[in-house]
């Protein structure tokens, strides 16, 4: 294994120190570098203190004293990333979240951490006794012409594309829900119904990867959970489609726009083709108007075998940024 040690030692950069996870002191250096890669239009939305609790509080598959690598530049935060690996379908999958300084791109800092990040994946793998496949995953902006051109020479290979969109919401289209279907918000004792039949209907999407209890609770206590901005469509009780729509305060204010998200869209396979989508959207619209909001965002997978991404251009949204997943098999 390529200790964080062994890195420290063949280093050639002055000041540069390779590093572990110290705990949650290190919480205000990940959110400066999130913040130094959104300036730079790399990553999109507010990423607090609070947010870095949450997320490490319902943690799996990850150890951050082992499974975490950061840099500091004459002290000063360049540079982390942290890995884990989930059971997508037949195959496991073994994410890089890692995120830098673009400023400090050019200085070589990344390429030992890639490195540093693959052995280590590669020793978790061996561990987990499964001879199937085994692939790394990693993300990045398609304006980070850098990170993608470091992931080609890694062997990486650009799979699939996610399109954030936007529309304004001065004109709304009128679009009435079908007949049978009743709208209501989601009741406290009903959100743990609605988020498991929301991963019923993407459970045949690309990369679907079966959620746990963690997953759950992490969103629960998070900022974006929102349910009485939800729009969920209901058939005798049962949830059958919805708009799991949030409004971002802490974003809207450092970025001085009045923006909603209008996410988390999903029908049953059993209720698609009746124009329930589109109803739940249309209404989500209106929602978001008339608390005084000026425009709706949403992410989709461009290569949605349902049609998301027409039904999305129909309604208004288009195409503003472009995240890109690359992968790599484990060798």
């Amino acid at each position: 294994m390529n200790t964080i040690n062994n890195l420290n030692n063949t280093r050639a950069i002055p000041g540069l120190e390779y590093r572990a996870y110290r705990g949650e002191t290190d919480f205000p250096a990940m959110v400066e570098i999130w913040n130094q890669m959104r300036a730079a239009g790399f990553v999109e939305g507010s990423y607090t203190l609070e947010d870095v609790a949450i997320d490490f509080r319902h943690l799996y598959n990850c150890d951050p004293f082992q499974d975490m690598i950061f840099a500091e530049l004459n002290g000063v935060p360049a540079a982390f990333g942290r890995l884990m690996w989930l059971q997508e379908g037949p195959r496991k999958v073994f994410y890089q979240m890692f995120h830098m300084n673009p400023a400090l791109q050019d200085l070589g800092i990344d390429a030992p951490m890639q490195e540093w990040m693959e052995e280590r994946q590669l020793e978790i793998a061996a561990g987990l006794a499964d001879e199937r496949e085994k692939v790394f995953i990693q993300l990045c902006d398609q304006e980070d012409v850098h990170s993608m051109r470091l992931l080609e020479s890694f062997g990486y290979k650009a799979v699939r594309w996610y399109f954030s969109m936007w529309r304004d919401l001065d004109e709304i289209p009128e679009v009435e829900l079908p007949e049978g279907i009743e709208v209501r918000p989601a009741l406290p004792s009903e959100y743990h119904k609605v988020w498991e039949r929301a991963n019923e209907a993407f459970s045949e999407h690309w990369g679907f990867v079966e959620p746990r209890e963690e997953d759950y609770q992490n969103w629960k206590e998070g900022r974006w959970f929102q349910p009485m901005l939800w729009q969920v469509a209901w058939v005798d009780g049962e949830p059958v489609g919805q708009v799991e729509n949030y409004v971002d305060s802490v974003e809207n204010e450092k970025l001085g726009r009045l923006r909603g998200y209008t996410e988390g869209i999903s029908v049953l396979k059993a209720y698609r083709g009746k124009g329930i989508a589109r109803a739940l959207i249309a209404r989500s619209l209106g929602m978001l108007k008339a608390l005084n909001l000026q425009e709706a965002a949403l992410t989709v997978d461009s290569g949605n075998a349902s049609g998301a991404l027409r039904l999305y251009e129909s309604m208004g949204y288009r195409t503003y940024r472009t995240t890109v997943e690359w992968r790599k098999p484990l060798a």
